[in-house]
């Protein structure tokens, strides 16, 4: 029933010449139990980008087959599949990408997915962002960061613990049953030998690392958590080079970020930096520089550095509420984008009820979008973010209703 995938990459954009180095698949019955498991390096016929994160070599990869030998066997395990991923979004730009680089159109769509990263933040409230976090809460093992099975397995072990918080058939059930009826483009027939390296390879590793993993996500803008993903990878080993620079602008251009919105970003990943370094306990000189250096890289200054120790040590740091989770006053109007368990005719009711004025589509005078999904790239959300209007997620909507108007079972949200 699901496929969790997991790739590993030259770069961060798919849409900048990046290209997959390394591709696993697990894949899951319904019940969360593996069933089977491919992995395979393969050759970009380029070079491999930041070696020091993947750990993958140019030896590793000059007899791995291309993307192309192994598309026909790749599109097997995962036609009919829902594909699972931690920031899933990644994944799926990166093969939809190296699938259209061979000719083909593929149903791999961001909407009929499951993404582990935005399950932990709905399940958990508070969770934070990075798959060694999720994994840590779940009491699941992480070896061999960075290679794509071991972290195709660790996200398919913490999916199997999330799907049991779920009746079953779970209610994405009915997107599951549109994703087994899409075809999939005939593809050639080649042969070609699997490509393994040892799963310990390479990967993450020292102090700034164990930082990141303690870093929350980041409500609002909706493109946030996206965007920091791709900053905690730069951030691996504590530096960004030129290169990394560029993708991150690139990255941010390609999320619909604005300059403010990115410097904001940037400061609330500081500060979390320097919360997270002053918990841990030791703010050695080494390590200090190595925050300073950061800072630089992002734009900021050291001094910044000491008011955000300075915020931790007076515990004055904290993640910053979704703007209007709370502040919507009734007469607003609002927008509701993406497939909600209950009936959107369900949720339109409720608003209308507690004195909101739903409307079909996003205007730039549209107050806010409701979204299943605040990551969404549907065009409302897409719509709403060219107007700047705000997306907030079902549990922040629900906070705005009347307790009478929700099910008994969701009264105490919030």
């Amino acid at each position: 029933m699901y496929a969790v995938i997991d790739t590993e990459t030259t770069g961060l954009l798919p849409g900048h010449g990046h290209r997959v180095i390394e591709i696993a698949v697990v894949r899951l019955d319904r019940h969360g139990q593996v069933e089977d498991e491919f992995v395979t390096l393969l050759n970009p016929r380029r070079d491999l980008g930041p070696q020091h994160i993947h750990g993958i070599l140019t030896s590793d990869v000059l007899a791995a087959p291309d993307f192309g030998d192994v598309a026909r066997h790749l599109g097997g395990l995962l036609a009919g599949r829902m594909v699972v991923g931690h920031n899933v979004e990644f994944d799926l730009g990166f093969l939809r990408a190296e699938f259209a680089r061979i000719g083909v159109e593929v149903p791999l769509i961001t909407e009929r997915s499951m993404c582990t990263m935005a399950l932990a933040g709905y399940l958990y409230p508070g969770a934070k962002r990075t798959l060694g976090a999720c994994c840590s809460v779940a009491g699941i093992s992480l070896q061999g960061w960075h290679s794509a099975l071991a972290d195709t397995r660790a996200t398919a072990e913490l999916f199997a613990t999330y799907l049991r918080a779920f009746p079953s058939p779970p209610p994405w059930h009915w997107a599951y049953e549109e994703i087994r009826g899409l075809p999939w483009p005939e593809l050639p027939v080649h042969e070609f030998t699997p490509t393994v390296r040892a799963v310990h390879a390479g990967g993450r590793h020292g102090w700034m690392s164990r930082l990141v993993d303690q870093l929350p996500r980041v409500p609002e803008p909706p493109q946030a958590d996206s965007y920091l993903a791709l900053l905690d990878m730069l951030l691996t080993d504590g530096e960004i080079d030129a290169a990394g620079a560029d993708q991150l602008v690139h990255g941010a251009t390609d999320l619909g970020l604005t300059r403010s919105e990115v410097d904001q970003l940037h400061g609330f990943y500081l500060a979390g930096l320097a919360s997270a370094l002053w918990r841990d306990g030791e703010i050695s000189d080494d390590r200090r520089d190595d925050l300073d250096r950061v800072a630089v890289m992002l734009g900021h200054r050291a001094t910044d550095v000491d008011d955000a120790l300075t915020a931790a040590s007076d515990g004055r740091y904290e993640v910053p509420a979704r703007p209007g989770s709370r502040g919507f006053p009734p007469g607003s109007t609002l927008v509701f984008t993406g497939d909600m368990v209950e009936s959107r005719e369900t949720w339109w009711d409720r608003a209308v009820a507690a004195g909101f004025v739903p409307q079909e589509a996003v205007r730039p005078e549209t107050t806010f979008v409701v979204a299943a999904d605040v990551d969404s790239l549907s065009v409302k959300a897409r719509t709403a973010r060219e107007y700047e209007v705000p997306i907030i997620g079902l549990d922040d909507f629900r906070r705005l209703l009347p307790p009478h108007l929700l099910p008994a079972g969701e009264r105490k949200v919030g």
